[in-house]
């Protein structure tokens, strides 16, 4: 079958369901073009009937709405697929490969060849495998099928040749029903490519007469398969008109911070004492943070991790040796102390606990990736009655307004046969349980998910806030760090933050890492708009240490989610695992992004090898004119030089700088520890009080605020002038030059 006459060059495909393991194809089709349309009608044998509904998108590609409906009798279905064959982008076979944002979350590799053997040898049970690379791969994961993972992958897939730019994208327009899995092979020197529409957590689905089935998808060439960061376009293009309304696309977690229980080295050492003191501590000197989340510890039944199950035990759950007047009474006083409470809850129900020792039937088993834990199946109404009943205590009786839920996807976004009732996918019951989640929660409370870790899943943006896509980094594990770095690459660069935050874990002092792979740290967390989180005990640290100075700075204005660019970065090159340069367009201070008398740019350099590393930009390379003249300034330093031809800095083994660049003829202020709203040539507007310290171009003569001048003093550095002065309230300061 072909659809050349609505979009020339598209392979040719053929479409079939799958039921009990076999193969059924079409008895006859009909063909019926439109203008920038075209329906083909699918009949089958035994009575089912599809029709698939292409039309234009964009100048390189068509969307499908694939309508089933299933014939007069029960059957299950596995998948539906479309066979694609001839697919030849005009190079070397050999050099074919696809690309899947899943792919550096198993393998710690981005582009991965169309021949590659990924499942074989040790692959298969999930021990390290020099060559597979999969040593982050979980039990059942390393698979043939490429999307299949339970990580919550960005739904696309790129098929392209190394040596060409050319490429074909695959992406899911809609995950009400299906999810989109692939394989991929050489046919006569051609590729072969099957795209399965397939159900999360259930083998098939059990299809009662007449049932109908909608899937959605995108398909289309693109011109930048080597450029990472356009491969997607046109695919995010049309996804975007497709998408519902998005909580990720809010406010909720892009210009404030939550301080979470677990990270810096706390855990579960956790009391109420504690968290309140750190609360106090953080409303008065970390005015970015709204939120305090009490992560895992508060129940008695640990570890492992539970949250779930706890409120099946009633008040007998909760730890009151650490909580002593229960949670409600926790979420009055941090409420009390001007912030909001938030909680962590845990998906798995350990196998000790009561409730799955009085219910062991309420349960999938989950034993071949997790043996002491277990989820709940969700597609029982015992169970979803229970879902419901635990949600009412987390957040109407115990009163959290957000949360970060982790462990919480497995009965909905595995791939294996974990549901007993077969009627409704695992993505089915995602929807109906986050609407769960959602509603329970105020319009600005704020709803994280955790692991399983995603990887940039935009759908999920419906219900939550933002997604944690790395793993925990804790007191500090440098291995962690620069795992993190790589996944996250994979999901900056599909440019859909907008859409939904991503979050780096969290930063804080990390007692764990070297004083360099701290600085690292924050400065990823801040060149990729990714500091959601803050964690540790802040209150016992000395104030004046480097440590806590930088890490006051680098929280004084979260803009999370906002676009981040990947500078000279050739993905397809296995020898360049990360970019050396990530950068945003505008300065780290200022919620303005378009004044030029801010910086212009925010860069950071990177280097996460074990020797010293030369990393270099010029003007283009960060989007900016290359005639222009500007000024670099190292934020930690404040030293400030002009950009000739290139910058070069030599960086040391898990090292980084950031550097702002601003416009040599107009910039006025170069870098400033304190978040300003609004900047203009004879003052700024402050967010909140405090010591503030502005590095400026020229020295202002005064400073005053409604007319009172305000003492400060002027302290001329490498290239700029760092002015420190006291902000009595919120509000305008005026400067005079």
């Amino acid at each position: 079958m072909r659809i050349d006459d609505l979009f020339p060059g598209m392979p040719e495909f053929t479409a079939f369901f799958v039921s009990e393991g076999e193969r059924i194809f079409p008895e006859s089709q009909e063909i019926t073009p439109g203008n920038g349309t075209l329906k083909v009608a699918l009949a089958y044998a035994s009575g089912e009937r599809e029709t698939l509904d292409f039309k234009l998108a964009g100048e390189c590609g068509v969307t499908c709405r694939r309508l089933f409906r299933n014939g007069p009798r029960q059957r299950k279905i596995d998948e539906l697929g479309l066979e694609l064959t001839g697919i030849a982008f005009g190079g070397d076979p050999k050099e074919d490969y696809f690309y899947h944002t899943e792919n550096p979350r198993i393998y710690e590799k981005l582009a991965i060849p169309v021949d590659y053997d990924r499942v074989g040898g040790g692959a298969r049970d999930s021990g390290f495998d020099e060559q597979a690379g999969n040593r982050w791969a979980d039990p059942g994961v390393v698979h043939e099928r490429i999307g299949r993972s339970p990580y919550q992958p960005f739904p696309a897939i790129l098929l392209s040749n190394f040596d060409l730019p050319r490429g074909l994208v695959h992406g899911t327009l809609s995950q009400k029903l299906f999810y989109h899995n692939y394989t991929v092979a050489h046919r006569d020197g051609s590729i072969r490519f099957d795209i399965f529409s397939g159900f999360k957590d259930i083998a098939a689905l059990t299809c009662a007469p007449g049932r109908s089935l909608v899937d959605e998808w995108y398909l289309g060439y693109t011109e930048h398969a080597d450029n990472l960061e356009r491969i997607f376009s046109g695919y995010v293009a049309e996804l975007e008109k497709h998408l519902p309304p998005l909580y990720g696309a809010t406010r909720i977690n892009r210009d404030c911070m939550v301080w979470g229980s677990w990270n810096d080295g706390i855990s579960r050492n956790i009391s109420e004492e504690m968290i309140l003191r750190e609360a106090r501590f953080i409303k008065e000197h970390f005015p970015t943070v709204k939120w305090i989340q009490v992560d895992d510890g508060y129940a008695v039944n640990v570890p492992p991790a539970h949250g779930m199950g706890m409120p099946y035990e009633g008040e007998e759950g909760v730890d009151h040796k650490k909580f002593p007047q229960g949670l409600r009474h926790f979420t009055d006083e941090i409420r009390k102390i001007g912030l909001r409470p938030a909680v962590w809850i845990g998906g798995f129900c350990p196998k000790y606990t009561p409730i799955y020792r009085e219910h062991p039937e309420w349960f999938c088993n989950y034993d071949y990736r997790v043996p002491d834990s277990a989820p709940l199946d969700v597609s029982q109404p015992e169970v979803r009655e229970y879902l419901c009943r635990a949600l009412d205590t987390f957040f109407y009786d115990y009163g959290f307004e957000g949360t970060k839920h982790d462990f919480w996807s497995y009965a909905y976004e595995d791939s294996h046969d974990l549901l007993k009732n077969k009627e409704h996918s695992g993505y089915e019951w995602r929807r109906w349980y986050l609407q769960q989640v959602r509603k329970r929660l105020p319009d600005d409370g704020y709803f994280q998910t955790g692991c399983d870790i995603v990887m940039g899943n935009p759908f999920l943006g419906e219900f939550f806030t933002n997604y944690r896509y790395g793993i925990d980094i804790g007191s500090g594990h440098w291995d962690y760090v620069k795992t993190n770095f790589l996944w996250g690459i994979a999901c900056f660069a599909t440019h859909t933050s907008r859409f939904f935050v991503p979050n780096s874990d969290s930063v804080g002092l990390f007692p764990g890492l070297k004083d360099t792979e701290a600085l690292f740290c924050l400065n990823y967390c801040l060149a990729t708009r990714t500091m959601v989180e803050i964690a540790g005990k802040l209150s016992q640290a000395d104030p004046a240490s480097l440590r806590f100075r930088r890490l006051k700075k680098a929280v004084c204005n979260p803009c999370n989610g906002q676009e981040v660019f990947l500078s000279g970065y050739d993905y397809r090159d296995p020898a360049r695992r990360i970019p050396q340069t990530i950068y945003f367009k505008s300065s780290h201070f200022c919620t303005e992004e378009t004044s030029s008398l801010l910086p212009l740019r925010t860069a950071g350099l990177f280097n996460i090898e074990e020797e010293a590393r030369s990393v270099r930009f010029g003007a283009a390379d960060l989007g900016l004119d290359p005639a222009g003249r500007y000024l670099v300034t190292d934020v930690w330093t404040g030293a400030t030089r002009p950009l000739e031809g290139e910058f070069v800095a030599e960086i040391e083994p898990h090292g980084s700088r950031l550097l702002a660049v601003s416009d040599a003829e107009k910039s006025l202020l170069l870098d400033a520890d304190m978040r300003i709203t609004h900047l203009d040539e004879t003052g700024a507007c402050f967010d909140y009080p405090g010591a503030a310290e502005l590095l400026f171009a020229t020295a202002p003569k005064k400073i005053s605020r409604e007319g009172k001048e305000l003492p400060f003093t002027a302290e001329q550095g490498a290239g700029s002038f760092a002015v420190r002065f006291e902000i009595p309230a919120p509000g305008r300061i005026d400067f005079a030059f």
